[in-house]
Formats: C-alpha cells, structure tokens, sequence
C-alpha cells in the first residue's frame, strides 16, 4: 500500500518554461526531473488517447445506459470535471465528436448492418457553442481593454456580429428601417443620454471592426485554447454548418460568461447584422447599445458548489453568493448516508429522515431555503417518495425543487430543466394528463432554448404521443407521432419502435394503407440492423402482412361502397327522370283540360 501511495505523488512544478538547468548542479535531481516530466507525459497521453474517447464513446451509446448529456455549457463543465478532464481538451472532444458523425455518414451510405447507436448531433454543437462563448469572453475583454472604458455599443455590437451570419448592406438597412414601426438606425436623444459610456470621436476601435474582424478574432482564439477549427460558426462556413450554429444558446452563455445583461425581449438572430459605427450614433442591430441593461464583474472563488466557479459580483450585500459552501461535516455525513441508502434501495424511511434533517442544518446556517444544498436535498426526496409510490408527497418536494432551482440559476436552468421533467412523470403517474403535459412541454421548449433542436430528440415527442394515446386523444397523439418520426433519434430501434406506435396510432384512426406504409420504414430499418432473420424483422413482417390485409379489405369495402354509391346514385338519376317525365305528362293532361273548359 505505501508503494502504490507513493505512486501518486507528482511533481507538480515540472515543465515550468524559462528554468535554469540543474544537470550541471545536481545531476540526480535532474535525473529525478526527468523522470517526473516523463511520468507528466504518460497521464497526459493516458487522458488524450484513452479518456477523453471513452467520454466519446459513453456519450454515444448515452441513451443505452441512461446516461443524460449536459443539456448547457455549464452541465457540459461539470460533467467533463466529473472526468477529471480539464475544459482545455473540448477541442479534442469535438474533433472526436466529428470523426464519429463522420462514421455515421459513411454507414448510413452503405445501409446494410448498421450499428445501433448513433453520435448525437448535439454533442458537437454544445462544445463548439461552449469554445466560442469562451473565447468570446477574452476577446471581448481584450477589445474593452483597448478601449479603456467599456461602451454599451461596444457591446451591442459585439454580440450583434457573434449571433449573425453575415452584414447588411445599406439598402438592405435602409429596407429593414422603413419596414419597421419606428426608426431603429439613429439613437434618439433621449437613448443618448441614457447610455452611461458613449464612444468619443471616430477613433473608436468599435467603429473599426467588422463582423468578419470580430469572428477572426474568435476563431484565433479558439485555436490558441482549444487548438481546434470551428466547423459551424465563423466566416466562412457552409450552409448547412451555419443551419447548425446555435445562436440563442451562444448568446445566453456569453451573457454568463461575460456578466452581460440583457432586455428580455425578440431578437432576430441568425440573420444579418448592422455594427453601429463610422462616427455616427446609430444603433447596431440585432441588438442596440440601448438593449445593454447593466455588465456585472464576476468574481472566481473555490467556495462554489455550482457548476461554476465564476459567479457575478454582488452589490446588494449579504450572502454575495447564494452557491457558497456550508461548511458543515454534519450535513455531508447526513447527506451521503441518505444518498446511499436510496441507491441502494433500502431503508428508505430513514433516508427522507436524513433528508429532512441535513435541509433543516442547512437553514440554520443560512436562514434560507435557496441553496443548492437545499435543491439536492428536495430532489432526492421527490425521488425516494416516488419510488415508494407516495405520488402527492413526490409532488409536493418536486415542486418544491422546481421553485428552489429556478430562484437560483433562473428558469432556464438543467435544474429547472430536470425538475420540469420530474414533476411531469409525476403526475402523468398520477394520471393527470393534461397538468403533466404543461411541465413537459416546458421540457421542450427549455430543451431547444439551451441546447438547440438536435438536443431534444424524437423520444420526447414520442412520450407525449404515449400520453396522448392513453387519455384516447389520438389524433393529437398522431401529431406528435408524425413529428418524432422526422427527428433523428440517437437509438435506430427507437426510430424503429417510434414508426411502429406511429403505425398502429393510423390503425386506430382506420388508415390502413398509411399504417403499411410506416411499418415498411420499419421493415427496412430492421432488415439494415438486424437482417431479415432477425425475430424484429420477422414481427415486423407479420404487422406489414396484416396492416397491407386490413388496407386491401379497406379498399374493397370502400370500392363496395362505391359501387353501391354509383348504383344508389343511377337509380335515383332514373327516378327523378321517371318523375320529371310522369310531371311532364300530367303538366300536359293539364294544360289540355284547361283548354277544353275554356272553350
């Protein structure tokens, strides 16, 4: 045990740059360091070639073993720490992530015994979104260090030229301002007076950047920290890279980044931009100096138990962070034994008593109830009283997580996000259909806010299909069916078993031949995973043989009906010429009467 212990002992100052040599002066020293700079290699290969494709590989098979990726940047943080690797190596991550989607293009060409999981597209996305918001944060700062004092138009045109994809040209300003309400190209005087820090003269270094300076910027920053080349922002990019780019995400996290507040309002991203500048007051666009609430400092500290440990600056006194450690062994003692106990599954009663107890220390300390002690303690609990089946209890302490987590991080949260998508299952275990699908489309809605549309996957929208079929609404069930067949799902016999809920959802509602049609995609999709000896591919023979049954018996019914249809239709063609003509002949009967009276 003493040799293994003395194998973690690493000598932390080697490779420090500009050292005198020590060989002329102590040769075993230097022999020692020599040692200790290989011993640095061996783990950094060992993190390079081994772990960092292992978090590669988990992230792709994520959905076969429960496994939930970080849904933001800041998820996306702690989840790699949680593998002791450092954010530096996200470049080597996303090269890893390419190299897989890569692979799934060049499967998908061939189409015969296609691997079961796929790279989730999303993956790629969230660490490129994370790299640039990085880098975006120092290139910022370096630009409001050149300018000595920091404008809200230096900002508005920053993040104006990061969420867009190209600049307008005058006309085009010109047609975008006589389209709009009110004049949004020239500050008025009141906006002037109510910016805080105004540029002096033209010799603003904001007048003399443009959008392609701006994202130059970035990219070489990017590259110096991440040694990595964007693929779906920047420049010069395809269109398809930039129909991947997520710009509502890019600029929620550089806000964070950077302690940027913003007006909460519609912003037209991913479009063109105008950079406020050329000695004039006009108002770059998408976002206007005036749309620059306030830019707080942001402190680092090792006390944070949030995914970060840059937190904004607080002015109002107090706490100054809400995330601070309670430095109590009491309430970590308590807290792992009760955690313990729930993974376990044992002694459950005890576990909530630990629970309750380890929030009650907690509020002794803090005289409050927003914490993420707290939180955690909340979201167990709703954890364990579901497991137990006490369904009202898990409601009340999962709203109650809900409330905590967004009077911490906001609404829009991974806290927030999961505890949306607990109080679902919740109440649709409850059975209450309609009050669980309003915290599941939340789930949705945050899901494509902070991650994009590649993040939430047909799954989602095939459970709410699922809830749907069980409350009998099967035409909204439908709806959701249809839409989770056209996601790509990380799991192709997900997309398998989706098609076939898809399927029988059109059975239900009589459309036969529509049904046979989906169930031949999954045919095909098992025939390419399985083969066509496969007992998937077998049942799913035997629904296309039944479904194609019930479309013909369908068909001949309805040709039946047309039949008769055309039969019922002649036969009253000829009664009404009967009648027209036995009128006509009375009419006639008439009008001779008529004449023989008269005369």
């Amino acid at each position: 045990e003493k040799e293994y212990i003395k194998t973690l002992k690493y000598n932390v100052n080697v490779f420090i740059p500009d050292m005198r040599s020590i060989e002329d002066l102590d040769k075993d020293a230097h022999e020692q360091l020599q040692k200790d700079e290989e011993e640095v290699r061996n783990i950094a290969r060992y993190l390079f070639e081994t772990v960092l494709p292992k978090v590669t590989t988990a992230i792709r098979i994520s959905s076969e073993h429960g496994l939930m990726i970080p849904l933001e940047g800041g998820s996306l943080t702690e989840f790699i720490h949680q593998y002791g690797i450092n954010c530096r190596y996200l470049g080597r991550l996303a090269e890893l992530a390419a190299e897989e989607e890569a692979k799934d293009i060049a499967d998908e060409k061939v189409g015969v015994n296609l691997p079961r999981q796929r790279m989730p597209l999303c993956w790629l996305e969230l660490l490129e979104c994370e790299m640039v918001a990085r880098a975006a944060k120092h290139v910022l700062n370096s630009y409001m260090i050149e300018e000595g004092v920091p404008s809200a138009k230096l900002l508005a045109s920053f993040l104006s030229a990061v969420i867009s994809t190209d600049e307008e040209s005058a006309s085009e300003t010109e047609l975008r301002m006589s389209k709009s309400n009110h004049s949004q190209g020239t500050l008025s005087e009141d906006d002037t007076n109510a910016l805080v820090m105004m540029i002096d003269g033209d010799d603003d270094p904001a007048d003399q950047r443009g959008r392609s300076e701006i994202w130059s910027d970035i990219e070489r920053e990017v590259g110096r920290r991440f040694r990595y080349s964007l693929s779906l922002y920047g420049n010069t990019k395809s269109n398809e890279s930039r129909g991947r780019a997520l710009y509502l995400p890019l600029l929620r996290r550089i806000c964070q980044r950077s302690g940027i507040r913003l007006v909460g309002k519609r912003y037209d991203l991913g479009g063109k931009c105008l950079i406020g500048g050329s000695g004039r007051l006009t108002a770059s666009y998408p976002i206007a100096p005036t749309d620059i609430v306030d830019i707080l400092p942001l402190v680092k500290h090792g006390a944070s138990v949030a995914n970060e440990s840059f937190v904004p600056c607080s002015f109002s006194g107090g706490l100054g962070s809400l995330s601070l450690h309670v430095l109590l062994n009491d309430v970590k003692v308590i807290y792992d034994a009760a955690h313990t106990r729930l993974s376990q599954g044992v002694e459950v009663p005890i576990a909530l008593e630990y629970l309750n107890e380890t929030a009650a220390l907690c509020q002794r300390v803090l005289e409050t109830t927003v914490h993420p002690q707290i939180q955690k303690c909340l979201k167990l609990t709703a954890t364990a009283y579901a497991n137990s089946k006490d369904l009202d209890l898990a409601l009340v302490a999962a709203e109650k997580c809900l409330t905590v987590s967004v009077a911490l991080d906001g609404f829009d949260s991974s806290d927030a996000y999961n505890a949306h998508l607990a109080m679902s299952d919740i109440f649709f275990a409850q059975g209450k259909i309609v009050e669980g699908m309003k915290h599941y489309r939340a789930v949705l809605f945050l899901a494509e806010a902070m991650a994009g549309p590649s993040y939430s996957h047909a799954a989602l929208y095939f459970n709410i299909g699922r809830q749907y079929v069980e409350a009998g609404r099967h035409e909204d069930a439908l709806r959701f069916y249809e839409v989770a067949t056209k996601k790509r799902n990380q799991d192709r016999v997900i997309d398998g078993v989706i098609a076939r809920h898809y399927a029988l959802a059109l059975v239900r509602l009589e459309r036969f031949k529509e049904a046979f049609d989906c169930e031949k995609n999954t045919f095909s999709l098992y025939s390419a995973l399985y083969g066509e000896d496969h007992d998937r591919t077998k049942e799913s023979a035997k629904y296309m043989k039944h479904f194609m049954t019930l479309a013909i018996q369908q068909g001949k019914l309805q040709q039946q009906k047309d039949k008769d249809t055309a039969k019922s239709s002649a036969a009253d063609a000829i009664a009404k010429q009967l009648l027209a003509a036995e009128d006509a002949r009375a009419a006639k009967k008439n009008k001779k009467a008529n004449k023989r009276r008269t005369k």
